[in-house]
């Protein structure tokens, strides 16, 4: 019981904690003056995050238990047979956790940065970053600059998580409506492998933060030996790196 309520934590918590980098990263763009509360607001929404995984995943404790099998079978198994009165009952339960694992972090997700780069477009066309008072703490160039490597952000951010998720997804659907059939075209392994593939998700994500984030050039220097001329933070990328480090 306490391994299948692990497994299940696990799984919320690599779908809460990119959703709470989302909507930091949302607040960064649209409410960039309240920057200096960003370490509070990250904070409970990590908290939240975490609790939400813990409390979402209490019903495993309850609901498997261990059956054993008299002979020829001889083998005790951890499941939920005879958890639920009808077989109805455990679809739902099914697809109210991917609903919540699934359906609602990729919605919050797609929106978030839908409206970072609605958002970002929005200024550019209005001249905001182009006005007097902005063009002394940044170059034309940066605005484009930072809505590319935005877009491309969000496009891996939402890539990856759909590439890692959806089979395992995907083949809980199969085998939750026609689990016979399932049962006798895939082998237990490959269920195991394609669950792992998904949370192989969570390592990613701290990564393609990092390469879409962090300076290289800047901090490396030009292979050619020589630095590359300092270019102070613009309102867009700025709010970015300040946002990540208080996350």
């Amino acid at each position: 019981r306490l391994l299948m309520y692990l497994r299940l934590l696990a799984m919320y918590a690599s779908a809460f904690v990119p959703v709470a980098i989302s909507l930091d990263r949302q607040a960064a763009i649209l409410r960039p003056l309240a920057i200096t509360r960003a370490r509070r607001r990250n904070r409970l929404m990590l908290h939240a995050a975490w609790l939400l995984s813990a409390g979402l995943s209490v019903p495993q404790l309850f609901l498997f238990r261990t059956v054993t099998l008299r002979p020829p079978h001889n083998f005790t198994q951890c499941t939920t047979r005879g958890s639920f009165a009808q077989p109805w009952h455990e679809t739902l339960y099914n697809m109210l956790g991917f609903s919540c694992l699934f359906l609602l972090p990729l919605l919050i997700m797609v929106c978030s940065y839908t409206r970072i780069l609605l958002e970002i477009s929005r200024r550019m066309g209005s001249g905001l970053f182009f006005s007097r008072d902005v063009s002394l703490r940044c170059s034309r160039n940066n605005i484009p600059r930072a809505r590319l490597r935005m877009l491309k952000m969000s496009l891996v951010i939402v890539s990856s998580f759909i590439l890692c998720w959806t089979p395992y997804y995907l083949l809980g659907l199969w085998h939750w409506f026609c689990p016979r059939a399932m049962e006798r075209s895939v082998s237990p392994a490959l269920a195991h492998i394609l669950f792992i593939f998904g949370l192989l998700n969570a390592c990613l994500d701290p990564i393609t933060y990092g390469l879409f984030t962090i300076p290289f050039r800047r901090r490396w220097g030009c292979p050619c030996g020589h630095d590359p001329e300092p270019q102070p933070p613009s309102t867009v990328t700025g709010s970015f790196r300040c946002s990540a480090s208080s996350l």
